[in-house]
């Protein structure tokens, strides 16, 4: 990653952003995205003494509530540490920000969103945060862009297009729901590892 980097209107949104999710994470959000919906909605409300959102910054924001238990399930598989309070707060609202990114955001690539997140932690959180965020961003990128993070989704998706076909008719049977896979307690990916199961045996041989 680049060791200068140029703050543009996007990459300041995305600052923006932050200070938001962190502001929610200072108030209580844990795991409820609710937190973070609520805040947004204050602060969309235009006042003299504020500046307003970018609309890029909503956008972000509003993403992170609604994919926030996938972003920390990625987070906290990939950062190696007891549990996600035992991260910066700082470094865990950019860290979002950027989860949120290289899952949703397909105009922007995984490399620069990362880049992104590493000079907005040099700016404002510790000497130790840069190498941190990109070890922990750049192992997550890995993992979405391995096959088997693919056959995940397809099977999400799957299971949540047989769940709204069970919910539009009550005389089809139920749909058999494709079985989930969560991140195992404690995994700790070795070089972009996936979510499979095979990935026990790896970390036996790591």
């Amino acid at each position: 990653m680049s060791k200068q980097h140029r703050f543009t209107s996007r990459t300041k949104a995305r600052k923006r952003a932050a200070d938001v999710v962190y502001e929610a994470d200072q108030r209580g959000m844990g795991s409820n995205p609710d937190v973070l919906r609520d805040l947004l909605r204050e602060r969309r409300v235009i006042t003299a003494a504020q500046t307003p959102l970018p609309e890029f910054s909503i956008q972000i924001i509003a993403g992170v509530a609604d994919n926030l238990r996938r972003i920390d399930s990625l987070i906290s598989a990939h950062a190696r540490v007891p549990g996600l309070d035992r991260i910066a707060a700082v470094d865990l609202a950019v860290m979002r920000v950027a989860v949120w990114e290289m899952l949703e955001n397909d105009e922007v690539s995984p490399i620069i969103v990362i880049d992104e997140a590493i000079s907005i932690v040099r700016s404002i959180s510790t000497d130790t945060s840069p190498s941190f965020v990109n070890a922990v961003l750049d192992a997550i990128r890995k993992d979405l862009a391995s096959p088997a993070w693919s056959r995940r989704s397809s099977e999400e998706e799957e299971a949540h297009v047989s769940d709204e076909a069970e919910s539009s008719s009550d005389n089809e049977l139920p749909a058999q729901e494709a079985p989930a896979r969560a991140l195992p307690a404690g995994a700790k990916p070795l070089d972009g590892g996936s979510v499979e199961d095979e990935l026990d045996v790896l970390l036996e041989e790591y």
